[in-house]
């Protein structure tokens, strides 16, 4: 019946769209819900009985580290004039949705330097780790200085004018980071609407392909894409993206209608269009590195022109930026940007292209747009693909942040039945060779691909990771019993890979609801009656994370995290902000030394401080709640040292943490005898070595304020997977006093220091 009736209304040249939106809502609801009645294919295209409610923790294309400005914690706010004039200002502080009146005034004679002013400072408590927006005004020109523990964070100067200083929230996912992302791949601002992008990349004169589907595994919009493979090895696509929306947050806005709206190519339903590029990074030098350039446009004003955005909110779940919400699906590695302003180069030559995956689109059941008569060109663009992977992998293999591209191109021919792309469609039972069933690998390891792995994880995961470490020669060892390889394995090529990070994806996946990545893909693993969530737990060594009676849980529950045993002097700053889906929090010591007196200031915050008199174990434990669930509680053991050398809050990167990252720690190897500037080391992401004037930013990079202990900086170091293998073996006094010095530095804001060459203020 559904067949007849789509089949009666192309045939007509789909005009019921040009009748108007509500009378075209009203027509493919009915086609709709026909479509729905008759087809049972594919569970995205049934009414499946999971729905995305509002508290379910998805929020699509997420950022795993945000990237927060400033840690949580107390800050001194210094407005000081550049010269030595009488003067006043004031102003509003905007923090956490609340503002302040901040104002004051200077005297002749007084010091402007911050760090020995008698002018008193602003107070400015940060709850969470983050940013805040100054609105100030001076009477003259002046500097504001944003000051924790005595070390320099930030700072900025105003003239005397009205002005407004804005610290982003996350220094990845922010109008500042996408305007400079913009002035990186568009130099000389040729491609500013969509209509020039398109003369830039000779669309002008045609295209070679065009596609046209409903993407039901990543946003379920209707994609009308067009494409030109140049013969320099450059390529270029652009793809209009169609969603009817039926009403704010509803499921249905990212369903099947979408595809009728794209065929139709009715610009009443035209959300945007987003277009990628790869070309030469320089493109003022046509023989440089080429690189994949993602540009994002508007849906067409009233003149019919398509501007370029910095931003969009791509599934009605917040505002994500340029280019991080088009990169983190495509393998890239989102850096901040580096001091002087401009993107990190690591950045933008991380990103890789998608393949085109025939088994996840919808098709039009007949006609030019069908799955039948679209495949030649899909397979086209998919051997294209496949060979930008190949073209990424001609660059010098020691640059840092190298992808070793092998296993993304091995996908891809197999899908094609092998290399040279022999089969003329998609093939869809391809099992790479490290996921097909051997004796050394436990029963349906080829149905955990099938089901879980390749539909869920494979489209990204196979375009990351660094080449670093990545030896399939590697040692191999024995985790909870089974065998896994050591090295950066996250691009999962095998099954042995795959489950080295079984704890890993325990996390990620059932409690913080962080993957699947993507709106629909999340969808489809925790539709009800989906068997994903239950096959992969079977596999999982360890898994916990069950309800009451017993059944795989979806994450949602709070979890609290309250890090690992750690060695400080006292007061000791309690880091809870690392915890899952807290509304409240609780800090209580359990146990103590005899006679010991202490306290917890702010126990009932995320982060709190504990002050006592007397060394030895403390025995601490955080309570979370929310209300999904039971309380859930995190202990660990706090040592108190008064013999150690520093307090937390006095430790800076110049003076404690670059030394440690060239000190011996684990095996008698230094963390820089592998991560320097000469290393003959393919791939190595990071150099830690002196000669590394960005060696702050670096490693400041891979420290997450909102969750310290999962920061890639301690994580790293601490499991199999690192290229170098354990550097910091927590089950050491070693590895648990290194441990302890990187999580005081973390959870103090991680300040440079005083070094005026590596401590550069942005």
């Amino acid at each position: 019946m559904i067949a007849k009736l789509s089949s009666l209304i192309y045939s007509r040249g789909f005009n019921l769209i040009h009748l108007g939106k509500g009378f075209l809502t009203k027509w493919l609801l009915l086609i709709f819900s026909l479509h729905l009645w008759g087809c049972d294919e594919r569970g995205d295209t049934r009414m499946a009985p999971f729905s995305l409610a509002p508290d379910v923790p998805n929020q699509f294309l997420r950022f795993i580290n945000q990237q927060p400005s400033l840690a949580a914690g107390q800050y001194q706010l210094f407005i000081l004039p550049t010269t030595s004039e009488v003067g006043t200002y004031s102003g509003t502080l905007t923090l956490a949705g609340a503002e302040a009146d901040i104002s004051g005034q200077w005297q002749v004679g007084v010091d402007i330097d911050w760090q020995s002013t008698l002018e008193p400072s602003h107070d400015v408590t940060l709850p969470n780790a983050g940013g805040f927006d100054l609105q100030l005004t001076c009477s003259a020109p002046c500097m504001a200085y944003v000051v924790k523990a005595n070390f320099l964070f930030l700072q900025h100067s105003f003239s005397a004018t009205n002005e407004t200083w804005s610290v982003p929230v996350s220094q990845i996912n922010s109008p500042q980071y996408a305007k400079a992302y913009y002035s990186a791949v568009d130099e000389n601002e040729s491609r500013t609407t969509l209509a020039n992008w398109k003369s830039h990349n000779g669309f002008d004169e045609g295209f070679d392909h065009h596609v046209i589907f409903r993407d039901s595994k990543d946003l379920g919009y209707g994609r009308d894409m067009y494409a030109r493979i140049n013969d320099n090895g450059s390529l270029a696509f652009f793809v209009n993206n169609f969603v009817l929306a039926l009403g704010k947050g509803n499921p249905a806005n990212y369903g099947p209608l979408n595809l009728l709206a794209a065929v139709d190519q009715n610009l009443d339903y035209l959300l945007g269009s987003n277009a990628i590029e790869l070309s030469p990074i320089d493109e003022n030098d046509g023989q440089s590195d080429l690189i994949l350039k993602f540009f994002t446009f508007s849906a067409p004003d009233e003149n019919g022109e398509q501007v370029r955005i910095t931003s969009a909110d791509l599934d009605g779940r917040g505002i994500k930026h340029m280019p991080g919400m088009c990169q983190v699906c495509h393998g890239a590695t989102l850096l901040p940007l580096n001091a002087d302003g401009s993107f990190n180069l690591l950045t933008l030559k991380s990103a890789k292209l998608n393949q085109l995956e025939v088994d996840s689109f919808e098709f039009m059941e007949t006609g030019v747009y069908s799955k039948t008569n679209q495949q030649p060109a899909i397979k086209t663009l998919n051997q294209a693909i496949h060979d930008s992977f190949a073209t990424l992998a001609t660059r010098d293999s020691f640059e840092p942040g190298f992808w070793d591209s092998s296993f993304a191109q091995l996908v891809a021919q197999g899908r094609y039945g092998g290399d040279g792309f022999i089969s003329d469609e998609f093939v869809e039972a391809d099992i790479p060779t490290g996921w097909q069933q051997t004796s050394n690998r436990p029963e349906g390891v080829e149905i955990l691909y099938k089901q879980v792995v390749e539909p869920h994880c494979i489209s990204c995961h196979s375009l990351r990771g660094f080449n670093a470490g990545n030896d399939e020669d590697l040692d191999e060892v024995l985790v909870n019993g089974l065998v896994t390889q050591t090295g950066n394995s996250i691009n999962f090529s095998s099954y042995e890979k795959f489950i080295g990070y079984s704890d890993l994806i325990i996390d990620y996946v059932y409690r913080r609801g962080a993957m699947p990545l993507s709106l629909r893909n999340y969808e489809q693993f925790w539709r009800k009656d989906s068997e994903a969530p239950n096959l992969l737990a079977g596999f999982l060594p360890g898994f916990d994370v069950v309800n009451e009676l017993g059944l795989v849980q979806q994450a949602g529950n709070a979890v609290a995290r309250a890090g690992q045993d750690r060695s400080a002097r006292s007061p000791v700053l309690l880091v809870g902000s690392g915890s899952y889906f807290a509304n409240t929090f609780s800090w209580q010591v359990l146990s103590a030394p005899v006679n010991s007196v202490y306290s917890i200031e702010n126990s009932q915050s995320s982060l709190a401080t504990l002050n006592a008199d007397t060394d030895g174990e403390y025995l601490v434990q955080l309570t979370v709640d929310n209300s999904r669930a039971q309380p859930h509680t995190s202990t660990f053991t706090l040592t108190l040292d008064s013999t150690l050398n520093k307090h937390g809050s006095h430790l800076n990167f110049a003076d404690d943490i670059a030394p440690l990252l060239q000190t011996t720690l684990y095996n008698q190897r230094t963390c820089q005898s592998c991560h320097y500037s000469e290393s003959d080391i393919e791939g190595i992401p990071v150099y830690y070595d002196s000669g590394n004037l960005n060696v702050y930013q670096d490693v400041r990079a891979r420290v997450d304020f909102n969750d310290p202990d999962n920061s890639i900086l301690i994580r790293k170091p601490t499991r199999l997977q690192h290229g170098g293998g354990v550097r910091l073996d927590l089950t050491t006094q070693l590895g648990r006093s290194v441990y302890s010095v990187f999580m005081d530095w973390i959870a103090h804001g991680a300040p440079c220091g005083q070094d005026e060459v590596i401590c550069v203020m942005p």
